[in-house]
This record gives C-alpha cells, structure tokens and sequence, in this order.
C-alpha cells in the first residue's frame, strides 16, 4: 500500500464545493485525505491531531478577515516546509495588499519569509470547476517539498583512487534520472559487521539520501559520511578517512543531514523507505580483505557490503538487489568500466545512458626538467584534446628562447586542432591566469579550466569531442566554427577564482576574433547532448560578429 497524503481545505465558505472536491479529488488522487476546516480554531486542531502535507487556505477565513493570515504564519512558524495555496476572492484583494505590502507581517517574519506557494482566484477556479488547475499547483508544490516517496535508489561502490574521475563520467553519461545514484567506497576496508572502517558513515549517509533525497540526483558521500559532493570531486589525501574535496551540496552531523542547495529537498516522513535498492558493485578499498595465501596485500575480493546493508542498514529498504559487475581495484577501471556502470543504470530503468566520449583526450604535465620536445610527445600522444596541468596558478615555463618552454609545443598542438585545456597540477582551488607565465598560454590557444578539477576538465572535455556528428552539423547550421561551440560549452558553468579573470579571456577571445557567451549552468549535465548544445549555439548566436 503507497503512502498516503493529508490535504487539509482552511476555508470558511467552501459551501457546495465541499462535495465536488471530494469526489473530483477521490478520482484524481484516491492516496489523498482531504480535511476541512471553516474556522482558525478548527485548523488549528487538525493540525495538533495529526501531520498536514499540504493546505489549501483562504485569505481571509473570518472574523474580521484576518484569521486567514494568522493561519499562513503560524503555518511558516511551526510547519515551514508545508506546502501553502492561497485560495482567494478577487474582493479580497485589499486583505493581501496590505498583508503582502508591507515588509514585516510579524516583528520576526519578513514578508518574503511567509510566501505561499500559490495565489488562485475562487472565481476561476471554483465556480469555473477547475479543479485541475488547483490539483496541478497541489502536485507540484508537493514535490517541491518532498512529499512524495521515493520507489528505487542506486548505490554505486567504488574505490577511491579513480573515484574523481568515475563520478564525473556518470555526471555526463546519466540522463533523464528518476531516482537517486549514490558512489561511495571507503580509505579503510568493510571487512566484516564490526568494523572501524569509515565504510560505515558512507553507508549510512548514502542509504538516507537514497531514501529521502528528491527530486532524484547523482552525488558521492565520503569523509565518513560527512560529506556529500554534486561533483567537481579531488582526492587531496592519500590513507585519511577525510580524503576527498569537492562541490559541497550536504553535509551530515549529530543534528541529521543539512542540504545547501535549493534543488535537494528531504523527504520528512520517518517511515519513507525505498521499494527497490539496487546495489552496484565495482570492488574497491570498500569490498578488500587481506590474501592470506599470497603477500598480504589488499585485493578486493570481499563481499562485505551486501552483508552490511541487509543487516545494519535493512530498515531502509524492502527489498535489496545486487549487481556485481566487477571486482576491481578503482586504479584499474577506465572509461570502458565506467560506460558499463551507466549502461546498467540504464538497464536498472532509473536513468538513460549516452556513453560517447573522446578516449582520446589525455593530461600533460608541466615538469621543470621537461623540454620542449618532451610536451611536443605528450600532445602528439593526445588526440582531438589535452588537459595541460600546469604550476601552482597554472603557469608554466614560457620563456620564448628557453628550450624547456612549453609554448612551441603548445601552439602546434592548437594549431593542429587539438583543444588544450589550461588547468594546474596543485588540487584545490579555481585556476586563475594570474600571472604573465599563464596568461602566455591563453594567448597561445589554450583554455582556462577554472575551477574544473583535473578529472573534471578531462572528462567534460571527452563528453564534449565525443559527439562529433553534432558539433559538425550545428557548427554548419549555425554558421558558428566548431572550436567556439567547443570553448563556449566547456566553459558554460565554470568559473574562475576572479569574475575579471574570465572576462579577460572573453575579451582575449574577441580580439582574436572569436566572441563568446557563456551559460552559468553546464548544459550538458542531465540533458542530452542535443539539447545542451542547442542552448550553447542560441547563446553564442547573440553575440556580435
């Protein structure tokens, strides 16, 4: 039996309409409770005697117009993530004009602060019978507060070593999701049910958000289960269980899980459990047990996970489902393991896979003994693209008369058609050409990575020169060149650790001849390529040429 969800109607003159909601509602929505109140003392007892999902409520309400208001901020006081629609007169349009226009309603709320979620006009939609357009408001307002459940999630384990990279592919890769991805692993390895294994944060904080995170979206969790990553993951430590930085979306303590972005909603209701769990299994430290009959050393030949999570962690699922695809050390999975991840993901039903990428995009690294014909192996070595890792800020040797000058070897890439991408060996912090050293190699063609990480600027870069078909055929259409699709959608959602430091590349850019504009989002994220290059040509189309 699904979940069932308590609409209640604070109105004081719903008259014969009571009847017609009821049934239009009984029909629509047969999991839906409607309760009805025709006063603020009846509200208010129907709210102490059991949990409300959502409220349809009049502005007004009675007596002397303004029990309605009291409601909404008692409302936002006690109940602030419950979804409100304002079911109102047209003549009641002096009860919210000076409710809504003044700054404060209270001494402690601000106005913004008790914002319904929805304003509709008795007029429109009671005597027209619209109640298709109330029901369509109530359905989105509820998603948009986690009430609804969450039928299946998908537990990816993964070693740490490649994890940056692993996470990344999926983020590309998986479209269309419609339920949660989770990728964890651990520094210390499972090994068995009482264990010190950082494993156990992981686990735990990766199964709650399976189970309650909406709408669905793909994250890691890691530093024992305190952190949980959107993306732009690095591995700065080598053995801490505190091992990995990245883009922040959550973070779990004493006090439950906080989430820091607007789109990642929590489920409130503490039964919510998943129908399906399907995990994954990859190897990695996680799933690695001692060789007793060889060294000693770590193989990940164990099968600890499975066991942990219908014990210690079976109160968040009804049924549990394995995947073993590989029982791999994460240094010896590539894109050929991470396409087969997706592609069962797809076949799992929660997502669709688009697997194309350029394998032949690869990093170069700056390195002090390194001459100028060395980088000129490393960009022969690389294909359509190269992620060229600099020092510190991402500077280089550019010294014209120098032999060990990256620069020569550099511009014959680009002129070669080799996309190169400007980033910086040191792992944390935004790419920014601070310096002369690396402003040279922006204006020899490459492109800042920003604050793309290494693993990041890699594989956006493969996701991006894998579609060749389609850059080639939006590049005629458009009449726009190819190499400035390419720049303006590897650089949509990047930013550097300076606004002006992206604007200067811009204007580089234009003195070249070569005018971009930028989407403060990755269009490429969740959509299908197609869709995420057709808003890259639409904006690069509006600049001047």
């Amino acid at each position: 039996m699904g979940r069932r969800f308590t609409i209640l109607f604070a109105d004081d003159d719903l008259g014969a309409y009571r009847r017609e909601l009821e049934g239009y509602f009984a029909g629509a929505e047969p999991q839906w409770d409607l309760r009805f109140a025709t006063s603020l003392k009846e509200a208010l007892a129907c709210l102490s005697a059991e949990r409300v999902d959502g409220v349809v409520l009049d502005v007004e309400l009675t007596p002397g117009g303004r029990e309605g208001i009291q409601l909404l901020v008692h409302l936002r006081r006690y109940q602030a993530n419950t979804p409100i629609i304002v079911l109102t007169d047209v003549s009641d349009a002096r009860v919210i004009r000076d409710a809504f226009l003044s700054e404060t309603l209270t001494e402690d709320f601000r106005r913004q602060e008790v914002d319904p979620d929805g304003f509709l006009f008795k007029e429109e939609i009671l005597a027209n019978r619209r109640y298709d357009i109330l029901h369509w408001k109530l359905s989105r307002s509820l998603h948009h507060y986690g009430r609804v459940a969450n039928a299946r999630g998908v537990l990816v384990t993964h070693g740490t070593d490649t994890m940056a990279w692993g996470l990344c592919y999926l983020r590309y890769a998986l479209k269309n999701l419609t339920a949660n991805v989770a990728v964890t692993g651990s520094q210390v390895p499972l090994e068995g049910y009482y264990s010190l294994s950082d494993a156990l944060g992981n686990l735990k904080t990766s199964l709650y958000l399976l189970t309650r995170l909406r709408p669905a979206h793909l994250f890691a969790v890691f530093n024992n289960g305190q952190s949980i990553f959107s993306g732009r993951l690095t591995k700065y430590r080598k053995w801490h269980t505190d091992a990995f930085d990245g883009r922040v979306a959550a973070s779990a303590g004493p006090e439950g899980v906080h989430t820091l972005r607007k789109d990642w909603v929590i489920i409130p209701y503490e039964d919510q459990r998943l129908e399906e769990l399907h995990l994954v299994r990859t190897g990695g430290t996680i799933e690695s047990q001692r060789d007793s009959q060889a060294d000693g050393a770590l193989k990940p030949t164990g099968d600890f996970v499975w066991k942990y999570l219908n014990d210690a962690l079976s109160e968040f699922f009804a049924t549990a489902v394995r995947h073993d695809l590989y029982a791999l050390d994460s240094s010896n999975m590539s894109f050929e393991e991470w396409a087969g991840v997706a592609a069962e993901i797809e076949r799992i039903g929660v997502a669709s896979a688009d697997t194309r990428f350029d394998l032949s995009v690869k990093p170069v690294y700056a390195n002090p003994l390194f001459t100028t014909e060395d980088y000129r192996r490393q960009f022969s070595a690389c294909g359509r693209g190269a992620v060229f890792a600099g020092y510190g800020g991402g500077n280089a040797n550019t010294l014209e008369q120098s032999a060990r000058s990256v620069l020569p070897a550099l511009r014959e890439a680009v002129r070669a058609g080799t996309f190169v991408g400007i980033t910086s060996q040191v792992p944390l912090e935004p790419y920014d050409a601070d310096y002369d050293a690396g402003l040279s190699l922006l204006e020899a063609g490459g492109v800042p990575c920003g604050d793309l990480p290494m693993a990041d600027a890699q594989v956006k870069l493969s996701y991006i020169l894998g579609h060749p078909e389609e850059l080639r055929a939006a590049a005629a259409e458009s009449g726009l060149p190819e190499g400035l699709l390419v720049t303006a959608g590897f650089l949509s959602g990047v930013s550097m650790r300076r606004a002006l430091g992206m604007q200067s590349f811009i204007k580089l850019k234009e003195s070249q001849g070569m005018p971009l504009r930028l989407l403060p989002d990755d269009p490429f994220v969740s959509k299908p390529f197609d869709v995420g290059l057709r808003t890259v040509v639409e904006a690069c189309a509006t600049c001047p040429r």
